[in-house]
């Protein structure tokens, strides 16, 4: 829906009209720009239901009028556009020709992916949230219970293994249907991990290795790690939930965004979902550089002797134990040389998260880019919040392989 606020900025006292782009939401940012002095002006939009939404704003007060004759700015927190356009101006005024422009074709399964979307993470992942917390606690009544509540096929099971398989199932119901159609990267190295991991189950060192791992804690404590991360991000949906637009769009649609901006400033949140993410999706590669080394030397500590490029000869671990101590960019070097694996560690851009690790990373509301010392150019802020995205892509698979080695690592387990 679309509001019109006729508002006055309170430093240069210049009367305008703001064209606020409003949608059910409980907490949503997003910030304008005077069209005078350009003083941003941060905004709120609050409410579930119509006769509940609130819009209230900073720096800039509410003024009577209908603001016909005054200066337009359009903004809209979920979808880019030019802030002086306005209802009729076309590419950038934020209607649905700008979502055609942009997408072709794919407009329709952009949106189903967005309703689809929507539902799992809004309310999807309620009652899967507390399935995975009764799992990790052990309520195994109420697990049953939500489980049943939420899946008509769901049976109790007593076994380790078939609890963890229900656990892991149903977050992946979930994370799933927020990633969406254009998942092909992760759905390749998932095909190709499994193969792979069936595969090293057949060698005892590989299995002793799990085991090993479970019984001191260590598979628990990141799977316990991993779906806490997961839930972190769905809670935060809204503001990240736009990444999934820059999968949809060709080299000339990508071309066009440069004329226009995403007027929304979640960075310091998103930043902390990025670099935490990041970071748990890099520990789980113990387990995918282990099976790959079952397969190829038999034995989930042997690295061989070849090094990935970009990782140093003294950098080689012999063990696992080593690989651990490697820096990110090295264990993901080493996923990356592994056939179909490259396009999960892909969505694991090191560049983006040592720019906006830095301590003078921000964002740029003026221009709508982050930029920091080591990224003074800049990155548009689209761009940041489709890196966000893949990053729980990542995440969200990164949990289905800590799934299948903690089923492995449980007595008696399938497969």
């Amino acid at each position: 829906m679309i509001m019109r606020f006729p508002l006055r900025c309170v430093g240069c006292e210049t009367a305008f009209t703001a064209r606020v782009g409003v949608a059910p939401t409980d907490l949503t940012r997003f910030y304008l720009l005077c069209p005078t002095c350009g003083l941003p002006i941060h905004g709120r939009s609050t409410g579930q239901e119509l006769e509940q939404l609130r819009v209230e704003f900073d720096d800039a007060e509410k003024i009577a009028g209908d603001g016909t004759d005054q200066p337009v700015v359009t903004i809209d927190p979920s979808v880019p556009a030019r802030s002086d356009a306005d209802w009729n101006s076309g590419f950038g005024s934020f209607t649905m020709m700008t979502f055609h422009f942009l997408l072709g074709d794919a407009v329709s399964e952009y949106f189903d992916d967005v309703g689809t979307a929507q539902t799992a993470a809004l309310e999807g992942w309620k009652s899967v949230r507390r399935i995975g917390r009764y799992y990790l606690d052990g309520s195994w009544v109420f697990f049953d219970k939500i489980g049943r509540e939420t899946f008509p096929d769901w049976e109790p099971k007593t076994t380790d293994y078939e609890r963890a398989a229900q656990m892991f199932r149903a977050v992946g119901a979930v994370t799933e249907q927020v990633v969406g159609s254009r998942a092909d990267r992760t759905a390749k190295f998932m095909e190709r991990y499994l193969l792979k991991h069936r595969a090293a189950l057949r060698t005892p060192a590989y299995v002793e290795l799990l085991q090993a791992d479970l019984a001191e804690g260590r598979i628990g404590t990141l799977q316990r790690d991993v779906f806490a991360q997961v839930d972190t991000f769905l809670r935060s949906y809204d503001a990240w939930s736009l990444g999934r637009l820059p999968r949809f769009l060709n080299v000339a649609s990508k071309a066009s965004l440069e004329d226009l901006t995403l007027f929304r400033d979640d960075f310091t949140q998103l930043r902390d979902l990025y670099q935490q993410g990041f970071e748990l999706v890099c520990k789980t590669t113990r387990y995918m550089v282990a099976a790959q080394n079952t397969i190829k030397r038999g034995d989930p500590n042997d690295f061989g002797t070849a090094t990935p490029a970009g990782v140093g000869e003294k950098q080689r671990p012999k063990t696992l134990k080593g690989f651990d101590k490697l820096p990110n960019a090295s264990r993901l070097a080493y996923a990356a040389i592994v056939p179909g694996w490259e396009g999960m560690t892909e969505l694991l851009n090191n560049r983006t998260r040592n720019a906006i690790g830095h301590a003078t990373a921000h964002h740029d509301l003026r221009t709508g880019t982050i930029v920091s010392d080591v990224d003074p150019s800049g990155t548009q802020y689209l761009d940041f919040v489709g890196h966000v995205f893949d990053v729980f892509d990542a995440l969200a698979t990164a949990m289905q392989v800590i799934g299948r080695v903690r089923i492995a690592a449980s007595p008696n387990p399938y497969v």
